[in-house]
């Protein structure tokens, strides 16, 4: 199984950039990717695209608790601030990257913490608001050829 690593980036939602850009597979290292400096933090991703019309049906950040990432987290979940994760192959014995396996733009919606974790719910900014109107689709150029038969299959 080939590792997967995540950089995470907070930023207002009226565009700029934080200080707060991390990355949870080198202990101790900041990586740089694009210019941007992602200091290491313990945390844990998930979610996805996954269903066939491209909104998210549930993605969370997970941290341990702490009174830094609390102050911060706080003002970002009331503040509504967008969070972009990239998440890239790794190389199984250096752990360096090797390519990117997915690039998704969140919004933080809500957050909640107990003794040891740290929640942070996400929604993307791209879904759609009812049923019927969707935000973001599939298309070819998101997702390359579809077969002829019409019949797709997620494996």
């Amino acid at each position: 199984m080939i590792p997967i690593g995540t950089y995470i980036q907070f930023e207002p939602p009226s565009g700029g950039s934080t200080p707060y850009a991390f990355q949870n597979f080198h202990p101790g290292e900041t990586r740089s990717l694009a210019g941007v400096n992602y200091t290491y933090a313990g945390y844990g991703f998930s979610g996805t695209s996954v269903d066939l019309k491209g909104s998210n049906i549930r993605a969370a950040l997970v941290f341990g608790v702490s009174e830094l990432l609390l102050s911060f987290i706080q003002e970002a979940a009331d503040s509504r601030w967008i969070v972009r994760i990239k998440a890239v192959w790794l190389d199984p014995d250096t752990l360096v990257e090797t390519g990117t396996f997915t690039e998704e733009v969140y919004q933080i919606v809500s957050y909640g913490h107990n003794g040891s974790r740290l929640s942070l719910e996400l929604g993307s900014p791209l879904d759609a608001v009812t049923a019927q109107v969707p935000r973001r689709v599939l298309t070819q150029e998101l997702v390359g050829s579809l077969p002829t038969t019409g019949q797709i299959s997620f494996v």
